[in-house]
This record gives structure tokens, sequence and C-alpha cells, in this order.
């Protein structure tokens, strides 16, 4: 009974406060509504869109790295490819042994085919240069003058790389059947890398000149 008296009081002295309190009053309690909602719900998920936000960008920069990295190594493999391709070629015009015994037969093939006969083949020692060295060696033939000329333009189409340095002809016989009688000097080249860290591989093909030779 004196709650309701209490209650009843309450209520009057209120129905007395001018309406711009009154409004006041509810427009600040409206304000701390929000304002509390804001604090506890809309601003953890704004903050969590803001973080979600910002991985999103990190990631995708990540993604745009790995795209760059994955273009790049598409681009240095297929460099890659042709470097070794290109090495490939090169290896085969500047070996990286003497490999005489291919040489003598490269040689031979060539004179067999060309009709010319040798009769001598001798390598030389090496000659050290910057990044390769000379192998010269000599040969002597015997054959008519188109055999000999055939020769030499097969050798000029070797793969590997032989520079003629010099050479001698005598001509012998009847002058209706001549024969060349030739000694010639050669350069064949030898990449160096090999000779830093290989001899044993010298020592083989040294092995095979001296069969060669003979």
């Amino acid at each position: 009974m004196k709650a309701g008296i209490i209650l009843t009081g309450l209520v009057k002295k209120i129905e007395k406060i001018p309406q711009i309190y009154k409004a006041i009053c509810a427009i600040v309690l409206v304000l701390i509504a929000v304002g509390a909602l804001f604090y506890f719900i809309a601003k953890p998920q704004w903050e969590t869109r803001d973080k979600l936000v910002q991985e999103n960008n990190e990631v995708q920069k990540q993604l745009h790295t790995l795209r760059e990295i994955k273009k790049n190594i598409e681009k240095h493999r297929k460099e890659y490819v042709q470097m070794k391709e290109l090495l490939q070629d090169i290896l085969k015009q500047l070996p990286e042994t003497k490999d005489i015994p291919n040489l003598l037969r490269n040689v031979t093939n060539i004179s067999e085919e060309t009709r010319l006969k040798i009769k001598y083949f001798e390598p030389k020692e090496l000659k050290s240069k910057d990044f390769y060295s000379e192998f010269p060696f000599e040969i002597k033939f015997s054959g008519p003058f188109h055999a000999v000329a055939y020769f030499f333009d097969g050798i000029r189409k070797m793969e590997r790389i032989i520079n003629v340095t010099h050479f001698t002809l005598e001509a012998k016989g009847t002058p209706r059947n001549i024969t060349l009688e030739g000694t010639c000097t050669a350069n064949a080249y030898v990449y160096k890398e090999q000779q830093k860290t290989g001899k044993k591989d010298d020592n083989k093909t040294d092995k095979g000149a001296q069969i060669g030779k003979k």
C-alpha cells in the first residue's frame, strides 16, 4: 500500500516536469542506448570487418606476388632450356676433353668419303688460352687434287671447330696421274673447365691417340 502511494507520488512529480526536459531525457536515453549498441555490438563487428578486409588485402598481395613469381619461373625455365640447348651446341664445337679417338675417327671418315689417304696422325701438346686450350695435331695425306679439296671442305663442316693453320703440298707422279703428298697442321679446341677438375679423361684420350697413331 505504501509502495503504491510512493509510485503515485513519483508519477505526479514526473507529470509536473516540463515537456522540454522530458524530451531531453528521452533523447539522452536513446543516445545512451544507441551508444551501448554501437559499443557492444556494432563496433566489434566493424573491427572484425576491417580486420577481414586487411587480411583479404594481404592475401591478394601475396597472391599477386605468387602469380608474378610463377610468371618469372616460367620465363626463367624457358631461358634455362634455351641456355642448356645453346651449351650443348657449344660443347659439340668446344668439348671439355681432347677426345682424340673421336677426332681421329671423324677425320678418318672424312678421308674415306673423299678418297684421301691419311698416312699419319699425331696429336700435340695442349696450348692454354683464356677459357679454352688449343689442341694442335698434324696429319700427312696423299691423294688427287679433288680429293684434297673435298677433304678440307669436310673438315670445315665438322661440328667440332677445326682450324687449319698450315699445310704443304707436293705433286708426285706423271702429268696424267698426279698425286698430291701433303702435311697439314690444324687446331681443335678444348673447354678448360674439364682440365682443372678432370685430368683422368685426358689420360684416357692420350691412350686412344696412341692407338689411332698406330
